[in-house]
């Protein structure tokens, strides 16, 4: 993905979706640890190094971005993980993945 390309924010929720997807699979071999570890990447790569895709999404990724934010996913208990991992759902399906 590009800085540049304007489809940068849409295809990083997209990618979003799916990972959320994948981890809610009830046979799914992603923990809810590792989704929420490739959820906050994706919102903090935005963040960080997509500026000008911001525009076109940046709401639901900064909302995703202060939802992991300095969440040590290695430490985190199947609870708090569930959890977590529930509200960025809820907070996705909200949206329907877009601002």
């Amino acid at each position: 993905m590009s800085s540049r390309d304007p489809q940068t924010c849409r295809r990083a929720l997209r990618e979003i979706g799916e990972i959320a997807a994948v981890a809610g699979l009830e046979d799914s071999q992603m923990t809810d640890q590792e989704a929420l570890q490739s959820i906050a990447a994706i919102a903090e790569w935005v963040i960080e190094e997509a500026p000008g895709a911001r525009a076109d999404c940046g709401d639901v990724v900064r909302r995703l971005e202060r939802m992991t934010a300095g969440v040590d996913f290695e430490a985190l208990g199947d609870r708090a993980a569930q959890a977590l991992f529930g509200a960025v759902l809820g907070m996705l399906e909200g949206t329907g993945g877009r601002d």
